[in-house]
């Protein structure tokens, strides 16, 4: 929990002395509560609004069909210290000044996909895989290739620079120009998800 500190001057976190309803619903709703690797945690991140949500898109994909796709940064597994807050292009303390700047954390896709296969046995949940095999899998590389025969070569150096910061992580095929200049890549931190009636089969990206 968040309390003022001695002098007041700030805030800081507490643990609170007594269960909290996130805690409450964390033993009761979710499977993986009591695995060992939370075991051996100090802290995790859960976000019960997510998983509610998550059950009604599953409820309502299971009666009227139609699917949903779920692409943000997160993890696959547990969460455990991914809240930050972000000032103009940097890292600060999540609690100074509050309001100054964006508050984000990562999604909790192994969550999700309990919530959803839990919220009905008519829908199949696929990946999540990273961004980088999902737009892989939508033929990415090839739309890159045709692109860059022909246009300028100030077209071409946007076109490896977009490319490889959304699906880089590590060396860009495409990027000629010094290591240091290279864009940060997306490709692994991004995931991507379906969530799908049974009855279409799986989405191509996820075959």
């Amino acid at each position: 929990m968040v309390d003022v500190a001695e002098d007041s001057s700030s805030f800081h976190f507490v643990l609170s002395p007594h269960p909290t309803p996130t805690t409450l619903y964390l033993l009761k709703r979710c499977k993986w509560a009591a695995t060992e690797e939370i075991a051996k945690l100090d802290q995790i991140e859960v976000c019960p609004k997510a998983m509610e949500l998550s059950q009604d898109i599953a409820e309502r994909i299971s009666s009227d069909g139609g699917g949903a796709l779920i692409i943000d940064y997160g993890s696959d597994g547990v969460i455990s210290d991914s809240l930050q807050a972000i000032r103009k292009h940097k890292f600060v303390n999540l609690l100074d000044d509050p309001g100054s700047a964006d508050i984000s954390a990562y999604v909790d896709f192994a969550s999700i996909k309990h919530s959803a296969e839990e919220a009905s046995g008519e829908v199949s949940v696929h990946g999540p895989i990273t961004q980088s095999q999902f737009l892989g899998s939508l033929g990415i590389n090839f739309r890159v290739e045709s692109l860059l025969q022909n246009c300028t070569e100030e077209q071409a150096e946007s076109l490896r620079t977009g490319y490889w910061r959304l699906v880089g992580d590590g060396e860009a095929p495409f990027w000629e120009g010094p290591d240091e200049g290279a864009p940060i890549g997306m490709g692994t931190r991004y995931k991507a998800m379906a969530i799908v009636n049974k009855k279409q089969g799986v989405p191509v990206p996820f075959q």
